[in-house]
């Protein structure tokens, strides 16, 4: 009852009948995650959004989710920028057809002053953030990136007029391995990585 109500009060602020998508961030340890996901379908079913989905979840919860939830889930949004290896998140998203959504994707600023990124960026005369956003792209990662400043929002649509090539993703992606070289990166299998 509780998310259901939430939710409400969130569209009578919006001054909205429904949304296209409400999260589940993070389950309540407290509460049942099945009872969870049953009124987060409800929601759905009851017209109040279009789309359910998962925010934070990991391997372990986005199975169970999966498992338990009614109602198709469409996504898990979670961290996720090059210095931040999210492969077994994504790959779970994979075998169960959810989309990845990545929050804070340039790293709260710091891919610019990344060495790797700004070299890449000025081959393609782009920025860092821009390169960032582009390797999101490639993986077919939907990316919002937060910013007040509209020419940072403008800039970010630029990120489809230039491809990376697979040494340049290769690059990036061993920003995120401790390592330096990732081994298993399964939304990308034609790059050897």
């Amino acid at each position: 009852r509780k998310l259901d109500r939430s939710v409400k009060e969130s569209l009578a602020r919006l001054r909205l009948p429904y949304v296209d998508l409400v999260l589940l961030h993070w389950p309540n340890p407290h509460v049942p995650l099945r009872a969870t996901l049953d009124a987060l379908a409800r929601v759905r079913e009851a017209g109040l959004t279009r789309h359910i989905g998962l925010s934070n979840f990991t391997v372990a919860l986005i199975q169970q989710a999966v498992t338990y939830c009614p109602a198709p889930l469409v996504c898990d949004q979670v961290e996720y920028h090059p210095f931040l290896n999210q492969a077994k998140v994504i790959e779970a998203c994979r075998r169960n057809d959810l989309a990845l959504v990545a929050y804070s994707p340039v790293a709260k600023g710091k891919v610019r002053g990344d060495d790797t990124l700004s070299r890449i960026g000025e081959a393609h005369g782009k920025t860092a953030a821009q390169v960032c956003l582009r390797w999101l792209v490639q993986q077919n990662v939907s990316a919002i990136p937060r910013t007040s400043r509209v020419e940072r929002l403008s800039e970010n649509l630029d990120v489809f007029d230039f491809e990376l090539s697979d040494s340049e993703m290769r690059q990036i992606f061993a920003l995120g391995s401790p390592r330096g070289r990732l081994t298993n990166f399964a939304f990308a299998p034609q790059w050897d990585v």
